[in-house]
């Protein structure tokens, strides 16, 4: 099936995504691709951290300001240390206590992130998502994805593949359609690249409930988040 004469549309079950279906959006991420996904908050637009054509292609099919970052999904510690030099303590403690989940971290970016995406402002937004299939393609794919709501910008975010089929009616190489997203927010995004808090957007997880978190202080170690489960 498919929504457009080159987009593919992979139904996925939004529980226990189907490992084959979601090697298929894999290969469109390799083949510098972008890949619509949904999170846990909204419909995201997912290419690979690195490739410049594709980031030009995501900027344009937004039509986003390209003075305006883009933030990644990782899947892991691991792969959040290819993307950044420095993880104090503070973001140590906001990580244990909302990670995997809606909340985004600024943090000063390694030289592998594209300067498109951080936009000469040296920091890089990251997250690490618990909606299965998000948490299983960029665990499966191995490498950080963007991750900007599925939409033009200035519009509403798309919260179901029909939503993705309007704003891009063409254009958009592969779909993964994991039925309707809950959220009615976005993630909140904390800067802490200057060795400061700072809330730069309250979200879907309320800014006095990470002022809190950051005022209780920094645990003694950073658990592994979970690995995307297998299908059953």
């Amino acid at each position: 099936m498919s929504y457009g004469p080159t987009t593919e549309l992979l139904q996925l079950d939004p529980t226990h995504p189907d490992p084959a279906r979601i090697a298929i959006a894999v290969e469109h991420l390799r083949r510098g691709h972008v890949v619509a996904y949904p999170t846990e908050t909204f419909y995201g637009l997912g290419v690979d951290f690195q490739n410049e054509r594709a980031i030009k292609r995501l900027y344009e099919l937004k039509r986003r300001d390209p003075s305006l970052p883009i933030a990644l999904l990782v899947a892991d510690l691991a792969m959040l240390e290819a993307c950044v030099t420095n993880i104090g303590e503070t973001a140590r403690t906001l990580m244990t206590r909302f990670w995997p989940g809606p909340l985004t971290l600024c943090l000063p970016a390694s030289a592998a992130v594209s300067r498109n995406l951080t936009t000469n402002t040296g920091k890089i937004g990251v997250r690490i998502s618990p909606h299965p299939i998000a948490a299983a393609l960029v665990h499966a794919y191995g490498r950080p994805i963007t991750t900007t709501s599925a939409n033009r910008s200035g519009y509403p975010p798309s919260l179901n593949a029909r939503h993705i089929q309007k704003y891009f009616p063409r254009g958009l190489d592969c779909i993964i359609d994991g039925g309707e997203c809950q959220s009615i927010r976005g993630s909140t995004v904390v800067d802490l690249a200057d060795d400061t808090m700072a809330i730069v957007r309250d979200g879907a997880i309320g800014a006095a409930e990470v002022t809190e978190c950051f005022q209780e202080g920094a645990p003694s170690e950073l658990p592994a988040p979970d690995t995307p489960s297998e299908p059953t």
